[in-house]
């Protein structure tokens, strides 16, 4: 029973770290953090280093571990199909909490059809020997799941999925590639998360990864192909005390264009960010003004079941009206937080598909 009791609170600590994608500390009552889990544990923040504007990323440290600040996670999503044309939906995340001086580490599998959702998580430590990441050529092992690289990130070889021996066993092996280089979020890495609150993490996207390899799905294993997103970030805070929690979407407009927004949703003013990333290496990056985004609920469901999305900028002829709907309302991950992380399709001024991330919704 003890150990239960262990493994739930590590799981707890460690998803905070993930779901808080910034704040300052502020010292909340305990009624403040029931009402919104992703605020609790948030206290004691300032012991770590701070997300910085003077900061400057390097490659390939970047894709490294930064034990000095508080959190960070490496984050795959990937659109995939058959070639009968079934598609399939894959994310795969690996996240490190700093606990006082012990580093945890934890990752989140997931895989789905238009239907069916199947997850699975691992967790550890590098003094377990269970968890191991080595920097060049870049590989991350926890358990039985392993990114191994041939160079600093990409291209790599991707596994990981539930044992084998559970009756919804399921299997991803991906191998990724890309020619394009790492998108910097923000300014030049350094990603505000508030409008007034020196908020705010370390982020870099590389939305131009090409995707091939096979998954085991209802018993059978089934060659796949499509395209994969990657964002790492990293940093030491939490939620303001205005904030519940935020959307994020990450949509490919084309093949050489790549659209990503968040929201993160307040009591006060909402924080949105965004930007278009173009697979020669350009980024434009769009602010607040540029975005306007609407959620569609269903008293039934718990989260938003699809979104108008509007990315104006005539300076740089952007001009994109799209409805974002989600494919599978069965796609929430509830390793201890819950949150939803899905594909999505999208019709308009452009037509594709992506994924989106959704918190908050649920206490």
């Amino acid at each position: 029973m003890k150990s239960h009791k262990l493994i739930k609170l590590l799981l707890f600590l460690a998803l905070v770290a993930l779901l808080l994608m910034s704040c300052e500390p502020q010292v909340e009552t305990s009624a403040d953090m029931n009402r919104n889990p992703l605020k609790a544990h948030e206290n004691n923040g300032q012991q770590y280093t701070q997300a910085s504007s003077e900061y400057r990323l390097s490659f390939p440290r970047a894709h490294s571990p930064h034990k000095d600040f508080r959190h960070e996670w490496w984050y795959l999503t990937a659109n995939l199909k058959t070639d009968t044309g079934i598609r399939f939906a894959t994310q795969w995340t690996l996240f490190r909490t700093a606990v006082n001086q012990a580093q945890w580490y934890f990752a989140h599998g997931a895989l789905a059809d238009t239907k069916v959702h199947l997850a699975a998580f691992r967790q550890g430590r590098e003094e377990f020997t269970n968890v191991t990441i080595t920097e060049q050529p870049f590989s991350a092992a926890i358990d039985d799941w392993l990114w191994q690289s041939s160079a600093d990130l990409l291209p790599a070889q991707l596994s990981y999925g539930s044992a084998r021996t559970e009756n919804e066993a399921w299997q991803v092996k991906l191998s990724l590639a890309t020619m394009s280089p790492f998108f910097l979020q923000g300014e030049q890495g350094y990603s505000k998360k508030h409008q007034r609150d020196a908020i705010a993490s370390h982020y870099y996207s590389q939305p131009f990864i090409d995707v091939e390899g096979e998954i085991f799905w209802q018993g059978q294993w089934l060659k796949v192909t499509g395209s994969a997103w990657f964002d790492r970030e990293w940093g030491s805070a939490m939620l303001a005390q205005d904030q519940q929690g935020w959307d994020w979407f990450s949509l490919r407009l084309s093949a050489d264009e790549a659209l990503m927004v968040y929201r993160i949703r307040s009591s006060e003013q909402d924080f949105v960010y965004g930007s278009v990333m173009h697979r020669n290496g350009d980024i434009d990056i769009l602010d607040a003004d540029n975005i306007k985004l609407l959620s569609h609920v269903n008293d039934t469901l718990d989260y938003p079941y699809a979104f108008d999305l509007t990315v104006k900028k005539p300076s740089i002829g952007l001009n994109v009206d799209l409805r974002v709907a989600v494919i599978n309302q069965q796609q929430i991950m509830r390793f201890g937080i819950e949150y939803f992380e899905g594909m999505v399709s999208f019709k308009g001024s452009h037509a594709g598909e992506g994924f989106v991330e959704m918190t908050g919704y649920v206490n």
